[in-house]
C-alpha cells in the first residue's frame, strides 16, 4: 500500500514543481493584457480629465465671404500712381469739341479772317443745305442738278417739282428750281421760289444775292443793293457781291436804302 502511495506522491511533487516553473510563462499573457488594459484606462482617464477644446468663433473680417450680402462693401482704394506716370487732372484732359451745327458754322463764317477761311466754311454750309434727310430725295436732287447742267431743262424742272412735293420744307429744293427758272427768264417764278427759300432758311446768302440779281434786272437798283448788303452781312467774304456793290454805289449814293 505504501509502495503504491510513494510513486503518486512523487508524481504530485513533480507536477507541482513543473507548474511552479511554468507559472511565469502562463502569467505573461495575463500581465500584458492587464498592462494594456491599464494603459487604455489611464489614457481614457486623462482624456476625460482634459477640458473640452474651446471653440473660437471666427471674426467677420477673417471669413473669406460676407455673411451679410446686403451690407455695403467698403470702397476699394485706388493704388497711388507712380510719379513718372501721373495722370493729368480732369480739368486738363482733352474735352471733345461740341458737334458742328449750321448755327456754329454761320457764327464762324461771320468771324472768318480772310476769304480762304470763309471759303472752307461756305463749303460746309452748302453741303448741309444739300441734305434733305432722305437718301431718295438726295439722289433725285443729284439727277436734277445733272439734268440742269446738261441743259435738259424740262427733265430738271420735272424732277425739282417732284422733289418739292416729297420735301416741301427743303429750302434748297426751291433755291435750285429758282436758279433754273431764272435761266429760263421766268423772273416771277424765280422770285416766288427765292422767297420760299428765304422763308425756310433766312440765312441763305445765295438766295439773297439771287433776289438782288433779279431786282437789278428789273431795274430796281435800290432793292438789289439792299439784298446784296444783307447777303454780305451773312457772308462778309462774298467777293462777287463786294464787286457788284462797288459798281452800284455811285448810282445809288445819296439815296435812302
Amino acid at each position: 500500500m505504501r509502495g503504491q502511495l510513494l510513486p503518486r506522491r512523487l508524481l504530485l511533487f513533480q507536477t507541482r514543481d513543473i507548474l511552479r516553473t511554468m507559472r511565469p510563462i502562463f502569467m505573461v499573457p495575463f500581465v500584458v493584457s492587464a498592462l494594456l488594459s491599464g494603459s487604455v484606462l489611464l489614457s481614457a482617464a486623462s482624456h476625460a480629465q482634459q477640458p473640452p477644446p474651446q471653440q473660437i468663433e471666427p471674426k467677420m473680417r477673417d471669413l473669406p465671404f460676407d455673411l451679410n450680402p446686403r451690407a455695403p462693401r467698403p470702397p476699394v482704394q485706388a493704388e497711388p500712381t507712380p510719379q513718372g506716370n501721373s495722370r493729368e487732372p480732369a480739368s486738363k484732359q482733352a474735352v471733345a469739341p461740341p458737334p458742328t451745327t449750321l448755327e456754329s458754322l454761320f457764327e464762324r463764317l461771320s468771324q472768318a479772317k480772310d476769304a480762304q477761311e470763309a471759303s472752307a466754311i461756305v463749303k460746309q454750309i452748302e453741303r448741309r443745305w444739300l441734305r434733305s434727310g432722305s437718301d431718295t430725295t438726295d439722289l433725285l436732287m443729284t439727277r436734277a442738278t445733272q439734268a440742269m447742267t446738261a441743259k435738259d431743262n424740262d427733265a430738271a424742272l420735272e424732277l425739282f417739282d417732284f422733289i418739292i412735293q416729297l420735301r416741301p420744307e427743303w429750302a434748297e429744293a426751291y433755291h435750285k428750281r429758282a436758279t433754273l427758272l431764272f435761266g429760263l427768264n421766268d423772273y416771277d417764278g424765280a422770285l416766288r421760289d427765292l422767297n420760299a427759300t428765304l422763308a425756310r432758311e433766312p440765312r441763305h446768302y445765295t438766295a439773297m444775292s439771287g433776289l438782288g440779281l433779279i431786282m437789278y434786272h428789273l431795274d430796281n437798283k435800290k432793292a438789289a443793293y439792299a439784298a446784296y448788303k444783307r447777303a454780305l452781312e451773312i457772308n462778309p467774304h462774298f467777293e462777287s457781291l463786294k464787286t457788284m456793290m462797288e459798281r452800284m454805289k455811285p448810282e445809288i449814293e445819296g439815296q435812302a436804302l
